[in-house]
C-alpha cells in the first residue's frame, strides 16, 4: 500500500514539475495585442489635467457660455438681419477674450501650457477601462468595442494623447505605449488600429520607428496624413456661399457624430434661411474678401483660440503648406522664429515621405489596410467643397493618392477605365501609394461607425487577422470588392 502511494505521489510530483515547467509556455497569449489611436478631439483636455473641474469644452466650443456674453450676442444677432450692420471690432475682441480663457490654446512654443492635458494616459488595457467601450456609439471606441469581441479586452489598449500637439511629439508617447504593450504581454509585435488625425500620428511614428519591425498590421481609417483641404483656409482660401452652407447645416443636424449634436445645428437652422443667407453675405464681403478684415479676424480670433496648436497647422495639405504657412508669417500670425514653426516644418518633411515609409513598412513584412471613405461634399468654406470627402477628410489624401471625381462628376477618359475604378466611375485607385491594400466606402460619414455593423466588422476583422490585409483575400472570404457602398445600419452591398 505504501508502495503504491508512494508511487502515486511521485508520478504527481513529476505531472506538478512538468506542469510548472510548461505553464509559462501555455499562458503565453499568441494573440497579437491591438492599440487603437483616436483622432481629433477623441481625449477630452483639462486646463490643470489633475483637476476634473477644469475641462476644456470640445474645441473650446461652448455655445450656452457664449451665448452669456452679451457684446457676442448683441454683434451676432446684428450678423443676421439686413437691417443693422455688426461691430466687428466689438465682435472679435469679445470672442478672442472668450477663447483665450478656455485654455484651449497652447503656448508661442507649440507646448502645452502649466499642467493642461489630457487625464486619460493609460498603459494597462481596456479590461481594467470597460467604460472606454461604450463611451461613445460611434468612432474609435466602437471599433475598440469590436475588437475586444473578438480578442478579449484585455488585449486591447487605448492611445489616449493630447490631441493638440506636434504628430512627432505624439508618435514618441505612441511608441512608449507599444513597448510597454509587448513588454506586458510578451508579444513581439502590436496591431496598430487608427483613425481620422491618429492616422497623422501614425505616419509621424512610421517615419522614426519602422525599422523597429515590431507592428504586425496597420489598419488605417480615414487618415488625416496628407491633410484636409478645409485647412486650406489657413492660406486665406475662405468663401461662405449661403447655397452650399445651409444645405449643408440642414444635413449634419442628422449627420454629425450620429445626431448627438443636432440641439445645436436645430439652433443654428432656426434662425431660417433668409437670416443665415444674410449672415453668409455679410461674412462673405465683410471678411472673406477684405484682406484687412480677414487679417484681423484671424489675430483677434483665431489666434488666442488655436495661433500654437501644432495639430492644426499639421492638417494643411502637402502642397499648400509652404504658401500657407508664407502667408500666415507675412501676417505676423506665425512667428518664424518660434519652436511652434520648427516643430510644423518638422512634420511637413514626414509628410513628404510618408508615401515611401508606407511602402517600405509593407515590404518589411507589416500588413497594412487603408480605408477611405467618400460620397460627401467637403466643408463649405473653401474654393475645394465640391471635393469628395467623408464629411472631413478628403478621399484624395485619405486614401493616399486616389484619382477622384469631383462631387456628382465621373472620371473620363483613361481614368475610367481598368480594375480599380469604382463601379460609380468616382474613383481610380490606381494611383493609390498601395492599391490593393485600399478599400472606398460609399456613405459614412468620417468615424460614425456602428457596432456590429458590416463596416465595424470588417475593421475589426482586418485588425485582428481574421483575413489578411489585401484585395484578394477579403474578396475571397468576404466577397467584399475595393468599392463598397453602406445602407443605413452600415452593412455593405458591393459598388
Amino acid at each position: 500500500m505504501k508502495k503504491a502511494a508512494v508511487k502515486l505521489l511521485s508520478v504527481l510530483l513529476v505531472f506538478v514539475l512538468v506542469f510548472s515547467i510548461t505553464a509559462p509556455a501555455f499562458a503565453k497569449s499568441k494573440v497579437t495585442p491591438v492599440i487603437v489611436v483616436h483622432g481629433l478631439g477623441g481625449s477630452d483636455l483639462f486646463q490643470d489635467y489633475t483637476d476634473p473641474e477644469t475641462k476644456i469644452a470640445q474645441f473650446g466650443l461652448d455655445v450656452s457660455a457664449m451665448a452669456k456674453n452679451q457684446d457676442i450676442l448683441n454683434e451676432v444677432v446684428k450678423l443676421f438681419t439686413d437691417k443693422q450692420q455688426p461691430n466687428y471690432g466689438v465682435l472679435f475682441s469679445a470672442l478672442g477674450e472668450y477663447f483665450k480663457n478656455t485654455g484651449l490654446n497652447y503656448g508661442s512654443d507649440g507646448n502645452p501650457v502649466g499642467r493642461s492635458g489630457v487625464n486619460s494616459y493609460w498603459e494597462d488595457s481596456l479590461a481594467n477601462h470597460r467604460e472606454y467601450l461604450t463611451m461613445r456609439d460611434f468612432s474609435i471606441p466602437v471599433m475598440a468595442r469590436q475588437i475586444s469581441d473578438i480578442i478579449g479586452a484585455k488585449n486591447v489598449y487605448a492611445f489616449n494623447y493630447d490631441w493638440r500637439s506636434d504628430m512627432c511629439d505624439s508618435a514618441k508617447k505612441l511608441r512608449q505605449l507599444v513597448t510597454s504593450v509587448k513588454k506586458q504581454t510578451g508579444a513581439k509585435k502590436v496591431t496598430i488600429v487608427a483613425l481620422s488625425l491618429g492616422g497623422a500620428v501614425v505616419s509621424a511614428y512610421m517615419d522614426k520607428y519602422r525599422k523597429k519591425k515590431d507592428v504586425a498590421r496597420y489598419v488605417i481609417v480615414n487618415p488625416a496624413y496628407q491633410g484636409v483641404d478645409v485647412a486650406r483656409a489657413f492660406g486665406m482660401d475662405l468663401s461662405f456661399n449661403k447655397k452650399d452652407v445651409i444645405p449643408y447645416l440642414k444635413h449634419m443636424e442628422q449627420a454629425y457624430q450620429a445626431g448627438e449634436k443636432s440641439t445645436l445645428f436645430s439652433a443654428i437652422t432656426a434662425i431660417g434661411d433668409y437670416r443665415i443667407g444674410v449672415g453668409l453675405d455679410k461674412l462673405n464681403k465683410d471678411i472673406a474678401k477684405n484682406p484687412k478684415m480677414r487679417k484681423k479676424f484671424f489675430m483677434t480670433v483665431v489666434k488666442p483660440w488655436i495661433g500654437n496648436i501644432p495639430a492644426f497647422y499639421e492638417l494643411i495639405p502637402y502642397k499648400k503648406f509652404n504658401s500657407s504657412i508664407k502667408t500666415l508669417v507675412k501676417m505676423g500670425y506665425l512667428d518664424k522664429n518660434s519652436g511652434l514653426y520648427k516643430k510644423i516644418k518638422k512634420y511637413h518633411k514626414v509628410q513628404g515621405r510618408f508615401r515611401k515609409n508606407i511602402k517600405a513598412v509593407k515590404k518589411s513584412g507589416a500588413e497594412v489596410a487603408i480605408i477611405a471613405n467618400y460620397g460627401t461634399k467637403g466643408l463649405p468654406v473653401t474654393s475645394k467643397k465640391n471635393n469628395h470627402t467623408d464629411l472631413l477628410i478628403d478621399t484624395k489624401y485619405a486614401s493616399i493618392g486616389a484619382t477622384v471625381a469631383q462631387y456628382g462628376k465621373k472620371l473620363k477618359g483613361k481614368n475610367a477605365k481598368g480594375k480599380y475604378v469604382s463601379g460609380d466611375k468616382v474613383i481610380n485607385a490606381k494611383t493609390c501609394a498601395l492599391p490593393n491594400n485600399t478599400w472606398f466606402i460609399k456613405g459614412i460619414i468620417h468615424g460614425l461607425y456602428k457596432y456590429n455593423s458590416d463596416a465595424n466588422k470588417f475593421i475589426a476583422r482586418l485588425a485582428v487577422g481574421k483575413v489578411k490585409c489585401n484585395l484578394k483575400a477579403v474578396k475571397k472570404k468576404y466577397k467584399y470588392g475595393q468599392f463598397l457602398k453602406a445602407d443605413q445600419a452600415q452593412n455593405f452591398t458591393n459598388v
